[in-house]
């Protein structure tokens, strides 16, 4: 098959000729139609998220079943889906309470512990399957895997937002936000979106946000401090997570506001007085991706066209190095897959 190889962290990628998968004991083949770069790709390239070389990345993933393994039910040739991440052991405690992003026995990630969906054919766990709904196609199938499912998690059961309450997210123009965006606006928030280039912001407002925030020319937690009359904000969902957006993302909670850090930046210290958290019982947590049934919802919001998946471009699987460039550039609007099968 035609892959993508990475050789050595930081290098280049090399387009190849690599053996095809064989499925294992519950695993299926998978032929890719299509896998979407995130930012994830490139700190995985860069090798700051472990994993083993040579590595084919990619793990938004996107394809249709030609090989079943020993094991597999409830699967079948020729059925189209996306696939979960997570590398997870299925029999820990956390497991098996579906709360499978806290597997104890953490095995890690496709594209970066397993090889992923930057080749022709890619072998997964069969749990790890959810159908693509039906006129959905696979570019846009690729958006549901993280970009709707993480923020839908994170906006339904981590905020439990309800209609009426303000929301601000903060890195609302990236792959999630701009789906948070839309998200929040169907669970009837007011949002408030957050980032830095007024090109995107107009899409976010064109996608559901009430108002926009330019955090370059703006402190943007005195701006959600006048949009919200002094209140501040029921929410907050942190996208970015850096020492620099935290504190102002603290700033803008409303009295018994959340605060939902979803993305982040290792290393980054995130200080303030603790007063607040009693006083105005502030909470702050985190939302680490889906469960197999929360990515299951996330696909039936797509195919019922309660979320609109933003598609900017599309590469081929040679151009690997462009998407990654591109990426990590911030030339990219929502999501622009690799595109192995229209």
């Amino acid at each position: 098959m035609k892959a993508i190889v990475l050789h050595e962290w930081g290098g280049p990628l090399s387009l190849e000729i690599a053996p095809d998968p064989s499925p294992g004991q519950g695993e299926v083949v998978l032929r890719v139609g299509a896998c979407a770069p995130d930012q994830f790709d490139v700190t995985i390239r860069a090798g700051r998220a472990g994993g083993n070389l040579p590595l084919i990345l990619g793990h938004e993933i996107a394809g249709e079943i030609v090989e079943l393994g020993s094991g597999v039910e409830g699967w079948n040739i020729g059925d189209r889906t996306i696939v979960h991440a997570y590398l997870t052991c299925g029999r820990c405690r956390f497991c098996q309470i579906g709360r499978v992003t806290l597997c104890r026995e953490f095995k890690g990630y496709l594209g970066v512990h397993e090889n992923g969906g930057y080749a022709e054919y890619v072998r997964v766990p069969s749990r790890n399957l959810c159908h693509i709904p039906e006129g959905v196609g696979y570019a846009e199938a690729t958006t549901i895997v993280s970009p709707v499912a993480t923020p839908l998690k994170a906006i339904k059961t981590r905020a439990k937002i309800k209609p009426g309450e303000s929301v601000v997210i903060v890195g609302a123009c990236g792959g999630v936000g701009i789906h948070a965006v839309q998200i929040a606006k169907v669970f009837g928030a007011q949002v408030i979106a957050v980032d830095i280039e007024d090109e995107k912001l107009d899409l976010a407002r064109k996608l559901g946000a009430d108002h926009i925030v330019n955090a370059e020319r703006e402190h943007f937690a005195d701006t959600v401090e006048e949009i919200t009359a002094g209140k501040g904000a029921n929410a907050v969902l942190e996208l970015v997570g850096t020492e620099a957006t935290l504190p102002k993302s603290f700033a803008c909670l409303a009295t018994a506001g959340t605060l939902i850090i979803v993305g982040f930046q290792p290393g980054a210290v995130f200080a303030t007085d603790p007063t607040r958290f009693v006083t105005d019982e502030i909470a702050v947590i985190g939302s680490r991706y889906v469960n197999y049934a929360e990515l299951a919802e996330a696909a039936d919001w797509v195919g019922a066209g309660r979320v609109k998946p933003v598609i900017s471009q599309t590469y081929p699987l040679a151009e690997a190095e462009d998407a990654l460039a591109d990426l990590a550039a911030n030339r990219i609007m929502g999501r622009a897959p690799i595109v192995l099968d229209t």
